[in-house]
């Protein structure tokens, strides 16, 4: 890997000072419940042994849950989006100058999660009753949490930790063990920021080839009745676009390289999809720079 180990090992001991660990914990009642009398019913119907298989109801109507998964899915995504991966225990890092924007997002975010929160709670009874009719002799009220226990199932959260340091290890044993705890420390800070940085040029990488790839294949209809070949969507573009938005919440290391083809990428998205559709000369252009871009991108990686 190429990714700038000149960079990495310079900028080692600042990376405690301008980044920081975040993680975000959401919790969700989600309705299921094991059924061990219709698991023993139908593990007998079919002759089979007790642990042939288990059978979960579902208390609640699909449907139910649509809105509040739909935001806890669009919430998980905002923040991969927003940070990079580090170690493997749910913490991402992000530069810390991203953070209020950060904070902005998430409040926003948990704003209209809670809101879908109270909005399924107020409707939890009703919902309930209607499952009554839908689940049968499978319906069982024991099954279902109180209104007030139900509330307490459903959080957001965000926890903010510092990037550990090597040298703020400090433990009563044998200096020589605490030299190596440290130099471990070290190496693991150094291992976890190469990996995140690997994943914002693979990030680069998958949308700018995407983009070429999709503008080169793509063949317009010129008669009525004709169907266009390669059709690709606004979300091209747009997905491009929110890739640079973030980037710079995403250059922990401050690097010079990902700051320049940020700059380049911006002539990707100058055009909507629907522009680069309809004039081939245009299209041509942006295929062109994304691939040149990508290419660059690419011995980055390798």
């Amino acid at each position: 890997m190429n990714i700038h180990a000149l960079n990495i090992n310079t900028a080692n001991n600042a990376i405690n000072t301008r980044t920081m660990l975040v993680s975000i914990n959401i919790s969700q009642w989600q309705g299921r419940m094991l059924d061990r009398r219709v698991t023993s019913e139908i593990n007998d119907i079919h002759n089979a042994t007790s642990d042939a298989g288990r059978y979960n109801k579902l208390l609640l109507n699909p449907k139910a849950f649509r809105k509040i998964n739909s935001i806890a899915g669009r919430i998980r995504n905002g923040f991969y989006e927003r940070t990079l991966p580090w170690m493997d225990d749910g913490q991402r890092i992000m530069s810390a100058h991203s953070y209020p924007d950060f904070v902005a997002w998430f409040n926003t975010e948990a704003t209209e999660f809670h809101a879908a929160k109270e909005e399924f709670i107020a409707d939890y009874p009703a919902y309930r009753d209607e499952r009554h009719k839908e689940l049968g002799d499978m319906y069982n009220p024991y099954d279902y949490p109180s209104v007030e226990d139900l509330a307490t199932k459903f959080s957001l959260t965000r926890t903010i930790m510092p990037v550990p340091s090597g040298q703020d290890f400090r433990v009563d044993i044998a200096q020589a063990q605490v030299d190596q705890i440290r130099d471990d420390i070290e190496r693991n800070v150094q291992t976890a920021t190469m990996n995140a940085i690997n994943d914002v040029y693979t990030r680069l990488s998958d949308v700018t080839s995407r983009m070429f790839e999709k503008l080169e294949n793509y063949k317009p209809s010129f008669r009525v009745g004709d169907k266009a070949e390669g059709i690709f969507r606004d979300s091209l573009v747009e997905n491009v676009r929110d890739l640079i938005k973030v980037l710079p919440a995403l250059n922990i290391t401050n690097d010079t390289s990902l700051f320049v083809i940020g700059k380049r990428m911006e002539a990707l998205v100058r055009h909507d999809a629907e522009e680069l559709r309809l004039n081939s000369h245009l299209r041509k252009s942006v295929a062109e720079e994304a691939k040149a871009i990508n290419k660059e991108i690419n011995n980055f990686l390798a």
